[in-house]
């Protein structure tokens, strides 16, 4: 899991007449990614260029793209067996229905549109239902009319401006708009004036519509006999609908086996313009992961009769990368494709990020309520993601539309599966810090932690945090130091890895030495700091001298292995292991900020009563400052832990050792549903 899958450069030598069936193999093995014929097999093969039986399999598929587009889907419950490609243009060619499916298509296409149409012309109609002389009146030669709508605010200086145009201007109305904020109005000018209307038009920001030529009565009236309209659209549209499901009844389950088994055909004819073509012979070279080799080699053998061969090389530049990581740790390869994929060669960080980012996301929550809340969150994300059917929800459109924008709803389902392991710590160390929503609650539940961040009650002349937590957190402050070291060593490690597997054995050996470097200046550093007897040159700690010999081989090492601009990077290693003390920085901040919210609010204090004891006006401002530093906090305990999570993971861990920049494994092939191999020995199988 640590190390991408390995992959190894392959050719595959076989004859003319067996590259059909070879290519088939390898399409629904889905095993191996074909390259273009490198410069080493020029000499002895030429690129293949595109032939008639291409450009006839392309057309057929745009062909039938289209009818398995155009039809309503109809269940298929076999597959079928094409034996040949010649068998497969036989069946296209048979499939006939294309003048019809279009015809009913373009029909249902035009009374969509006009339904659409009538539609806005209906809603136009039924805001300026107030004017209710015939709209044949508003047709004269020497005049425009329009229907119009001005914000309320605009409207006079509006009105006065088109009736300064002319005297024979008329305006009718105004109409108040639902909301009170707009006017709607008719209005009429002579065709001579419409250059000057079209100004105070812009200028006012008035939206016009054209007055319906089709209908002479009342808008009233137009409105009946749209409605009528609208009624007989939607018969014809069912009669339309009803003969393209008949045609899908019949031809469904023909057409889309056809399909796919085209684009299949396609898809090889498009591998074939990457081969290396002989008078007899063909060659193919591609990459595929080393364990699959024995199985593409078997079969291979069973549609050649063993007229091939498979090379294996030893070429590793340009290598793809295949991630090999268990169902349960693969979700997190989110967080790593979204920084840069792993090199075939190099270490694959999603195992140790999938451990440890939701250790981090949950120890900077911190709190149960927060905590379980947002799990709550996370797994209706996931539910109603994967059931988009469900029915409506109670989440605002705006709120829907704006996430949506951020991120696609199957990639949001992924990061809420991430999230859940750290709610799930959250809970845990919540209640172990003594914390829901803020409140300390172990008083009335379970009895009073000792190491609980946020005491319930304060001391007559006691600070709001006692000396107790202090200590605690000082704890904590050191428990993340030797987290930092332990992050700092593992990436180093996996740097030296990196340097095993390329046999570089220089950068090796500086890996090892970055490591005492590391090691030396961290326990020299903390013995300091717990044994300081006054003097800085002295200190009572039995390995302290070792702890700095470590030190000195470390920084000698690391200069004699990496040059001496690595003494550049020496100060990064103290700031990256000191950077994940901001896991108890960003706990504190939220867990303190409720704290003092809810103390000035609910719970009060020895010296002061909470607000909520001062009346209703109070409570109702307790409960409301309450609930927004609660939404403030749990938007702050999605953000804060999962940017800086992934950030201590990204920054101080993975520069250690991460190249990235690697190139996604993409094998030739597709999973079929519809369609049995060309090479597939039917029995009692549907064969067109």
């Amino acid at each position: 899991m640590l190390i991408p899958a390995r992959m190894k450069k392959i050719v595959v030598v076989g004859l003319n007449d067996d590259r059909g069936k070879v290519l088939s193999v390898l399409h629904d093995l889905r095993a191996v990614q074909i390259e273009p014929v490198s410069s080493k097999l020029s000499p002895y093969f030429s690129q293949e260029k595109g032939a008639q039986l291409e450009r006839a399999l392309a057309a057929e598929t745009q062909r039938f793209k289209t009818l398995v587009a155009a039809l309503p889907p109809v269940g298929v419950d076999a597959k079928v067996h094409f034996p040949t490609t010649d068998a497969l243009l036989e069946a296209a060619k048979a499939i006939t229905i294309d003048d019809k499916v279009h015809h009913l298509k373009k029909k249902e296409d035009e009374l969509l549109t006009l339904q659409e149409n009538l539609g806005e012309l209906k809603k136009t109609l039924e805001e300026f239902s107030f004017f209710n002389e015939p709209l044949g009146l508003l047709r004269a030669r020497s005049v425009f009319s329009f229907f119009a709508v001005v914000e309320e605010d605009k409207f006079s200086l509006f009105r006065s401006e088109v009736q300064a145009l002319s005297r024979d201007a008329y305006l009718s109305g105004p109409h108040v708009s639902d909301d009170g904020k707009a006017m709607r109005i008719v209005v009429i000018v002579p065709k001579e004036n419409a250059e000057a209307f079209a100004k105070v038009t812009s200028k006012h920001g008035a939206r016009l519509f054209a007055i319906p030529s089709e209908y002479e009565g009342t808008p009233s009236q137009a409105i009946t006999q749209i409605n009528q309209r609208l009624t007989e659209i939607s018969r014809e549209m069912e009669l339309v609908k009803g003969a393209l499901l008949e045609i899908a009844k019949e031809w469904y389950s023909k057409i889309l086996p056809i399909e796919e088994e085209l684009v299949v055909e396609v898809r090889k004819a498009e591998v074939a313009g990457r081969l290396g073509r002989s008078r007899s012979s063909f060659a193919l070279e591609g990459w595929i992961p080393q364990r699959e080799i024995p199985r593409v080699e078997s079969a291979l053998s069973k549609v050649t009769g063993g007229r091939h061969q498979v090379i294996v090389t030893d070429e590793h530049e340009g290598a793809p990368t295949l991630m090999r990581n268990p169902p349960g740790f693969r979700v997190f390869e989110l967080f790593i494709r979204f920084f840069s994929i792993p090199q075939a060669g190099e270490v694959d960080p999603t195992l140790v990020f999938s451990l440890v980012f939701p250790i981090f996301f949950g120890f900077m929550l911190g709190d149960a309520g927060y905590a379980g809340f947002i799990l709550a969150v996370c797994l209706w994300m996931i539910w109603r993601i994967g059931n988009p059917k469900a029915g409506p929800t109670i989440v605002p459109k705006f709120l829907v539309n704006f996430t949506t924008t951020i991120m696609p709803p199957p990639a949001m389902k992924q990061l809420a599966k991430t999230l859940v392991p750290g709610c799930l710590i959250g809970i845990g160390l919540g209640v172990v810090f003594d914390s829901y929503f803020g409140f300390p609650l172990s008083a009335f539940t379970m009895g009073h932690f000792d190491f609980a961040l946020i005491p319930w009650s304060t001391p007559a002349g006691q600070p709001n945090m006692l000396p107790g937590q202090l200590v605690y957190v000082a704890k904590l402050l050191l428990f993340t130091v030797y987290v930092g070291i332990a992050m700092v060593t593992l990436g180093l490690i996996f740097g030296a890895v990196n340097a095993y597997f390329h046999k570089n054995w220089r950068h090796l050996a500086g890996k090892v030495c970055w490591i005492l470097l590391a090691w030396g200046i961290s326990l020299a550093g903390l013995s300091l700091v717990h044994h300081y007897p006054g003097s800085w040159l002295i200190a009572y700690h039995a390995y302290f001298y070792e702890y700095l010999a470590m030190l000195v081989v470390g920084a000698v090492g690391v200069l004699a292995t990496e040059g001496p601009m690595a003494a550049v990077e020496i100060p990064t290693i103290v700031s990256h292991v000191l950077s994940y003390a901001r896991l108890v920085g960003i706990l504190l901040a939220s867990v303190i900020l409720a704290f003092v919210v809810n103390t000035i609010a609910i719970t009060g204090s020895s010296t002061q009563a909470a607000l909520i004891t001062h009346g209703v006006g109070y409570a109702i401002l307790a409960f409301v400052l309450v609930l927004v530093v609660a939404v403030f906090n749990i938007i702050l305990g999605v953000v804060e832990p999962g940017i800086q999570g992934a950030r201590l993971l990204y920054v101080e861990h993975f520069s250690k050792f991460y190249t990235g920049n690697g190139k996604p494994f993409v094998p030739f092939g597709a999973t079929r549903k519809y369609t049995h191999p060309q090479e597939f020995e039917p029995h009692s199988v549907p064969t067109a």
